[in-house]
């Protein structure tokens, strides 16, 4: 032992010596060698090789927790009865030990958590349950369980699901505990973060534990103390969410008995905003219960019952008051205020209004039982008060008319816009004219007011909601056609405004989309002079009309009719097309320094190069809808990562039987192969134009460019529009695309992407510099954005393949030389405190290519060791530990890694489509080398998401990854999913982007080495997962990723030849596996499987956007059908067990 360690062992001994004298002198000599570099360094490294026969940290707390049992008994057995200087003095040494305890938690988890969870939790759970040990320990104990505990992520994934629930028992004891010695705030804090963390890393607290939730807000009813309510009702509404699935009925019928009370809290007490924002989600939560997808009536899936129907009068009651309130403060409060309520509050009034509104009942009597006081409640001769409420669209219709003020008005357009564009079913056709005539009134009213966007947001969700009505009468459609006139003419006439010009647009296009009105000459004006710059409600605006109407040929124009005599008449085409280039007279080119909006802003996804290249058809109205009717691609959609609850309503539906489209066969079709459509044909000469103008504009660049003073995101652009209108012209099959590789815009487009590469690899070693980053992250988004790996033909495909013939060797390499050196450096966004990661033991977790057994890689680790990664102990937030996958690890270098990462991946699977110049095969060399063992650092947070990128983007659906580049994908697999293999976020999200991995194992030699390789890795670790799972380590959310990866497996060996799960040394194939997960305790994950259960009876190949099917042999559907029959009874007998 080193000298440095020997006298802190003699230092920890005299801890306990009998004379406090001599005790004090040790704890100043203990703090002083708990900070010396030397002795902290034996006590790291001592406690991360886990060998008990070294002093280390954990040594040295049992140490301090004896001195401080000593401390605490020599204070409890001291006189009763002493003066008030004394217990002054005893209540300082209190809380010097105290500090002294949390003075060391510090110093030795400031590195890394290096302290056993299990012994932190023990001492501090002593210490609180202990009541003698008064407010003085259980305030700073309570205190390191939210600062080092909770929001340490090691911490957070160790404690069990016993424990988890013990501390939420101990801690709301205390908070219903009617001491005047507690912070209830504090405990309110650690209810909300212990809620959140025993729903994330378990499958959630049992249904019993709703009791405390009704107590505390009982307790807030009476003692007329908001103290920490926050906290407990947002703790509350985790816990119903996670509870939801499984105890529908039982969560209904707990809204029904708290909602009062929390509306009476509302009425009589004076909440802040945070606790009526929390509030609010509770109501918005209780009525996504009780009326899934706005369902009304028990027949189509709600819940109903007289006494939630009157929660409901009230609660609209109520809201009408506080938006009302909200309207006065507005009027009568001193400097700027904004009119418009919060879009939660909007929200939840709109689908109250939903459910309350018919077209029988206009006025209604309610009883407010929840005014009364608690004695009053218990004297049932004492009547509750009564009240009665205005119903239907009359109270909107008031609410827009009797008040001038933009407080009293925007509210209320708010409301009518979300409950007509959530639920346009709700305005009966005989509302329509009434409230249009309201709307048209406000419309010219206060123009530049703040109430004007709101009017043009309501009257675009009117005329949507019209389009889709077709049993109006005639009469009646003629009245409305008489407004939306009036309208039209209104909302022309003020497109010049730009503050509201999104919002003119946009009821320009929702008027031509439910063809209201028919669209005069004067509307294509709009798109020909300076009324209007090109923008993005513009272009969605006139996307619409091309499609719906057509685009005449001529149309007499003031400026653009002159400009246009110098040669020869334009066509309206050619002066929409000139208009959305900003395209000015040859004689004008060479002073032209602006340059057009599709240059320099975003618009969708080659919707202006649909529109130029529909307006050189002579048919333009079927080349716009030729162009429009294929659905975006998977690229350009939005990937929602955290699941919503619209999902959960979704299942309560499906459990209803009143959504069924999870039913739906799918039907055999053959592989769809793209035909463009014979027959269109182009105007040359406007097609010459259209050549002409784009050739112009890359000139413009090209004659322009420096690469010190370039601005790379402005040539790619343009090079993005040059091969957008090829990719069009390809699609429609006016150009092939053979001719299209030779055109002069093809050359052009290279010439610019080349510049804009050349301005790239300038910024290579500048990578520290803010400004650059976020131009280059821009860059890569843009890029990424003109690629697609999808299967189905389409113009972005067609698109994309040219893109690609754009990107030069030398550019993809530098790309990725930068990526390398990015994910090099590891930089820290949380400045709190240097943080060293824990090593696992290789012998307990990491698993041998050659080890096929999945009990290797999750087999916990010995009781007392900590086997798992220490996820950086900076990783805190306010109620709970931050996710590794959380953005907030991340600084923009890493962003900026992560963006050209997954351009690199997207490239390497859609450049195997065509000829491109660079090596793709050596590109993915590359990133594969990002994850070998020497450079793979899992506990580092930009390598885990580094991972997850390449797990995901990688393996192409059309194009497979090599088989044996999928073996080097996969071998850092086990040693992340062991690394991480208690925290459920993390195992949730490997497991979804192992799904495209999965694809991959059908492609090629079924008896290679490098396949059977990929195969054995990959099952491995489902196969862990799923031992994991039947032990009950798995919440729902990891189970259901599971299923999902099962699911893919059968569609890929529905025969189960090499799907074959080994655990503990049995095989198990995966379509005798699946069918387990009928019988699942948790009813999302039963439900999705059961969706999936045809698997079991089907080969279900697929080819691009299509399914072929092919009946399974008979003898295995036999033994199909009988596994997942026996599991759905015995899942059905579980649930009527469990049953509240």
């Amino acid at each position: 032992m080193s000298l440095a360690l020997n006298d802190l062992l003699i230092c920890c001994r005299q801890l306990e010596h009998d004379r406090a004298t001599e005790r004090r002198k040790e704890v100043e000599k203990f703090k002083r060698l708990i900070r010396d570099p030397e002795t902290v360094q034996h006590l790291d490294r001592h406690s991360d090789s886990k060998q008990s026969k070294y002093l280390n940290w954990d040594a040295v707390f049992r140490f301090l927790q004896k001195y401080v049992q000593k401390e605490t008994e020599c204070l409890r057995t001291a006189k009763p009865s002493v003066s008030a200087s004394t217990q002054a003095t005893r209540q300082k040494k209190m809380q010097e030990i105290s500090s002294l305890v949390k003075y060391f938690i510090k110093c030795a988890n400031k590195r890394a958590p290096r302290l056993k969870c299990q012994e932190l939790l023990n001492y501090i759970m002593d210490t609180v349950k202990d009541s003698s040990n008064g407010s003085v320990y259980g305030a700073d104990c309570s205190n390191i369980l939210l600062k080092d505990i909770l929001s340490v992520r090691k911490y957070w994934c160790e404690i069990s699901q016993q424990q988890w629930l013990e501390l939420f028992s101990v801690y709301f004891s205390l908070y219903l505990k009617p001491a005047q010695d507690i912070n209830r705030v504090l405990v309110a804090r650690i209810i909300h973060a212990v809620t959140r963390g025993c729903c994330s890393q378990t499958d959630g607290l049992n249904s019993k534990f709703l009791d405390f939730f009704s107590k505390a807000i009982q307790h807030a009813r009476q003692e007329k103390s908001s103290a920490g309510l926050n906290h407990i009702l947002a703790a509350f509404v985790i816990f119903l969410k996670t509870l939801a699935a499984n105890f529908r009925i039982r969560v209904c019928q707990l809204g029904d008995e708290i909602l009062p009370t929390l509306l009476y809290i509302w009425t009589q007490h004076r909440l802040n905003d945070s606790l009526k924002e929390v509030i609010i989600e509770l109501f918005q939560l209780q009525i996504y219960v009780h009326h899934p997808k706005g369902a009304k009536t028990q027949e189509k899936g709600a819940y109903e019952s007289s006494k939630w129907r009157s929660i409901l009068y009230n609660l609209y009651d109520l809201l009408i008051n506080e938006i009302n309130h909200i309207g006065s403060r507005g009027k009568y409060s001193s400097g700027s205020r904004n009119a418009a309520v919060k879009e939660n509050l909007i929200e939840l009034m709109a689908d109250i209004c939903h459910q309350i509104f018919n077209e029988d009942t206009r006025s209604l009597e309610i009883s407010q039982s929840y005014t009364t006081t608690q004695r009053e409640c218990n004297d049932y001769s004492v009547p509750c008060k009564k009240k009665k409420i205005e119903l239907g669209w009359e109270v909107i219709k008031d609410h827009l008319q009797k008040s001038q003020s933009d407080f009293d008005l925007v509210p209320w357009l708010q409301i009518t816009t979300q409950l007509i564009s959530k639920y346009p079913s709700s305005l009966p056709n005989y509302e329509l004219s009434p409230l249009l005539m309201i709307l048209y009134q406000l419309l010219p009213q206060h123009r530049h007011g703040e109430r004007t966007p709101y009017v043009l947001r309501c009257l675009t969700e009117v005329a949507l909601c019209q389009g889709k009505k077709s049993n109006l009468e005639g009469s009646q459609k003629s009245d409305l056609l008489k407004f939306w006139i009036k309208i039209w003419s209104l909302t022309f006439r003020g497109i010049s405004s730009e503050q509201i010009q999104a919002e003119n647009f946009g009821l320009l296009g929702a008027i031509i989309q439910g063809s209201l009105i028919e669209v005069d000459r004067e509307f294509w004006k709009l798109f020909t002079g300076s009324a209007c710059r090109p923008s993005h409600p513009a272009v969605c605006c006139l996307t619409l009309a091309m499609a719906i109407c057509g685009v005449p040929e001529t149309v007499k124009t003031g400026v653009e009719q002159s400009i246009c005599e110098v040669n020869r008449s334009c066509s309206l085409k050619e002066l929409i097309i000139r208009w959305l280039l900003l395209y000015q007279l040859e004689d004008d080119l060479e002073d032209r320094t602006e340059l057009p909006p599709v240059l320099h802003s975003n618009f969708p996804h080659l919707a202006v190069e649909k529109i130029l290249v529909s307006l050189t058809v002579k048919n333009c109205k079927a080349a716009m809808n030729f162009l429009q009717r294929v659905p975006e691609c998977e690229q350009h959609q939005k990937v929602q990562e955290e699941p919503s609850f619209s999902e959960v309503e979704e299942l309560f539906l499906q459990t209803t039987f009143d959504k069924m489209d999870f039913l739906t066969i799918v039907k055999e079709c053959a592989v769809e192969k793209h035909q463009a459509t014979v027959g269109f044909s182009v105007h040359q000469n406007l097609k010459e134009s259209l050549d002409r103008y784009l050739l112009g504009l890359s000139e413009q660049l090209l004659n322009n460019y420096s690469p010190e003073t370039a601005n790379a995101e402005t040539l790619i652009r343009c090079s993005s529009l040059l091969v957008g209108v090829l990719g069009c012209y390809c699609y429609v099959g006016v150009v092939a695309e053979e001719e299209a590789y030779r055109s002069e815009l093809f050359q052009k487009a290279k010439s610019l992407m080349q510049c804009a590469g050349e301005s790239i690899t300038l910024l290579k070693n500048k990578t520290y510099e803010e400004a650059r980053v976020a131009s280059l992250r821009n860059v890569m988004t843009l890029c990424t954005g003109c690629l697609c790996n999808c299967t189905k033909p389409s113009p972005n495909k067609i698109a994309s393949r040219f893109f690609l013939r754009l990107l030069t060797s030398k550019l993809m390499n530098d790309i990725a030389d930068i990526c390398r050196s990015l994910a090099s450096l590891i930089r820290k966004p949380l400045d709190l405190g240097e943080v060293e990661s824990m090593e696992d033991d290789p012998d307990e977790n990491l698993m041998e290519v050659e080890d096929q057994s999945s009990m290797n890689l999750f087999t916990d680790a010995p009781a007392g060791g900590t086997s798992d990664a220490a996820v950086s102990g900076d990783s805190q937030s306010a109620f709970g530990a931050m996710n590794p996958l959380a953005e907030e690890h991340l600084s923009k270098q890493d962003l900026l890694f992560l963006d050209m990462l997954k351009f690199l991946c997207v490239c390497t699977t859609t450049a195997q489509t065509g000829t491109v110049s660079f090596r793709a095969a050596d590109i993915r060399r590359k990133l594969l080398m990002l994850v070998d063992t020497s450079m793979l650092d899992p506990a580092k947070s930009l390598h885990l998401r580094m991972y997850l990128v390449l797990l995901k983007e990688l393996p192409g659906e059309e194009y497979p990854l090599p088989m044996e580049e999928v073996v080097e994908l996969l071998k850092p697999l086990s040693n992340v999913c062991s690394f991480y293999r208690r925290d459920q976020d993390v195992c949730r999200t490997v497991l979804n982007h192992l799904v495209p991995v999965v694809r991959n194992l059908c492609q090629g030699d079924m008896d290679a080495e490098n396949t059977r390789d990929a195969q054995g890795q990959l099952l491995t670790v489902i196969g862990a997962f799923w031992h994991l799972a039947k032990e009950g380590k798995c919440t729902f959310s990891v189970r259901m990723a599971l299923v999902k990866c099962l699911k893919t497996l059968l569609e890929t060996d529905p025969y189960s030849k090499w799907a074959v799960l080994n655990v503990m040394g049995k095989d198990f194939p995966v379509n005798e596996v699946f069918p387990h997960f009928l019988s699942d305790r948790h009813h999302h994950v039963s439900m999705l499987a059961a969706e999936s259960v045809n698997r079991l009876f089907q080969d279900m190949k697929h080819r691009g956007s299509s399914t072929l099917l092919k009946a399974l042999p008979l003898k295995l559907q036999q033994t199909a059908f009988e596994n997942a029959y026996l599991k759905a009874l015995e899942g059905m007998r579980e649930v009527i067990s469990g049953w509240p």
